[in-house]
């Protein structure tokens, strides 16, 4: 009587193979290309390329944009440092600019004297750019 002896198959190794190459696909980023617009982007257009780009869901993107300006609010409040570094692209700071009294002084243009309104004491915020931004312009 003969005995057969088995023989190893080869359809595990293909197999074995097949997950490392999967995962090797997984793994590889995508290159993401910019391209300039004929016109200005809307908030929803911003989302979409954005979405697109790093294969995550609309409401994500929405979400974090959301949750972002949240962070800034709570920077440049009352309560918050008053600045706050967009990712060292520009520096946003809040100004604040102390209210004026009711003067006279004299129009420029006609050199008649003139009473000027007083205003209120007010906040405003300043974006200032940084190399890296001036450098992505150039």
């Amino acid at each position: 009587m003969a005995t057969m002896t088995k023989k190893p198959a080869k359809k595990a190794t293909k197999a074995a193979k097949a997950p490392k190459a999967a995962a090797k696909k997984a793994t590889a980023p995508k290159a993401f290309k910019a391209t300039p617009s004929t016109k200005v982007r809307t908030r929803s257009q911003v989302i979409a390329e954005l979405a697109t780009a790093s294969d995550v869901k609309k409401t994500v993107v929405k979400e974090m944009f959301d949750n972002l300006a949240s962070i800034i609010g709570a920077d440049l409040g009352s309560r918050g440092p008053g600045v706050f570094s967009f990712f060292g692209l520009m520096k946003l700071k809040t100004v604040k600019k102390p209210a004026t009294k009711e003067r006279t002084g004299v129009n420029p243009f006609t050199g008649e004297t003139q009473v000027f309104k007083a205003k209120p004491a007010s906040k405003k915020v300043r974006v200032r750019p940084t190399k890296a931004l001036n450098a992505l312009v150039s």
